[in-house]
């Protein structure tokens, strides 16, 4: 853990309880001796606080000095996902945060599996843990989309990631992708001849592996590959 988040991070004083509390005061059995290292997710500084004192169920904290030091990605990148199942996103997310993704847009594709729930708090949660673990400073945005349509509606000059688009490394340089206007991928099974039809005049890309990614691999491979 590279820093604990706290909302309220740069008060004089403060309480650490819940989770965080746990894992540094029983898991880690810091010593109230120890400084701690705090980040609100907010304004890039880094604050280190002292241990005033421990309970069984909080720590009271005083500032003792803070920074700015920012561990943020060094550009602007979106990716449009169609949304597949909660579960995938959800697994996906970390590895999304540590490659510096900066938007993540879902939306409800032709091809989505229906019934699911996207919640927003929850995955809020595991990009604040992904953030402590790799040391970054701000955190990914994340929006629901209700469609297709709207994606395209809301960002016009994104990509399209489909079968049949320009070779990214060939007939694309990967450096040329530009993943600040955002970049849509489709569910499992990719996208339907209807929604094809609705990316008349967009850029298409594409991978050339020889072999059928899942999405969030697609996904995964896009930012690693244009992205950081």
């Amino acid at each position: 853990m590279q820093f604990v988040f706290h909302a309220e991070a740069g008060a004089q004083t403060l309480v650490l309880e819940g989770e965080s509390f746990t894992h540094i005061f029983s898991a880690r059995r810091s010593k109230a001796t120890s400084n701690l290292a705090l980040r609100n997710l907010r304004d890039d500084r880094l604050y280190t606080y002292k241990v005033d004192s421990i309970s069984k169920r909080c720590a009271r904290l005083s500032l003792d000095s803070s920074k700015h030091a920012p561990n943020a990605p060094r550009k602007h990148t979106h990716i449009i996902w169609a949304i597949t199942q909660a579960k995938t996103i959800e697994k996906a997310l970390p590895s999304f945060n540590e490659l510096g993704l900066s938007k993540l847009s879902v939306f409800w594709a032709d091809f989505s599996q229906r019934g699911q729930h996207i919640d927003l708090a929850r995955l809020e949660r595991i990009l604040v843990c992904s953030c402590e673990q790799c040391g970054r400073s701000d955190l990914c945005e994340i929006e629901i989309l209700e469609s297709t349509q709207a994606a395209l509606e809301c960002y016009p000059n994104a990509l399209v990631l489909d079968f049949g688009g320009k070779i990214i490394g060939g007939d694309v340089l990967a450096s040329s992708i530009a993943l600040d206007s955002g970049v849509l991928i489709g569910a499992e099974g990719g996208f339907s001849h209807r929604e094809r039809e609705l990316f008349a005049g967009r850029e298409i890309v594409a991978f050339d592996t020889g072999r059928i990614l899942r999405s969030q691999t697609a996904a995964l491979a896009l930012l690693a590959k244009c992205g950081i």
